[in-house]
């Protein structure tokens, strides 16, 4: 993880809000908020984050539809997607993989269990 990295954070629950805005702060990290999965499509391209966090149940598009257009995107399609969630059955993590997801953190985390994913991969 390096100062001045770019993450996307697509989430309307102020709890896990709150969380990514602590640690992305201790560690140097511009964090763009989107609070709906349409914003965080739409700005996506222009912003080019480093990361995209987006809440299984973001309003507007969920997190399954927003991933599958940004991956299908050529300027998106590289960018790391962890999908936030408060649980997720072995049947929906293959579909969210299938349609391009990297990775889940299951909420509530803590800010030390989110900045291990967060380094995990942001190289």
């Amino acid at each position: 993880m390096k100062e001045g990295q770019t993450i996307l954070l697509a989430d309307d629950h102020e709890d896990i809000k709150k969380v990514v805005r602590e640690v992305a702060a201790k560690n140097k990290l511009k964090l763009v908020e989107a609070s709906d999965g349409q914003e965080a499509l739409d700005i996506a391209p222009e912003i080019e984050p480093d990361l995209i966090l987006i809440h299984r149940k973001v309003p507007v598009l969920d997190a399954l539809s927003v991933t599958v257009l940004l991956k299908q995107d050529p300027r998106t399609k590289n960018i790391p997607v962890i999908v936030l969630c408060h649980d997720a059955s072995m049947p929906e993590r293959e579909k969210f993989q299938d349609a391009g997801c990297d990775d889940f953190l299951l909420a509530p985390f803590s800010q030390d269990q989110l900045k291990e994913k967060l380094e995990a991969w942001l190289k």
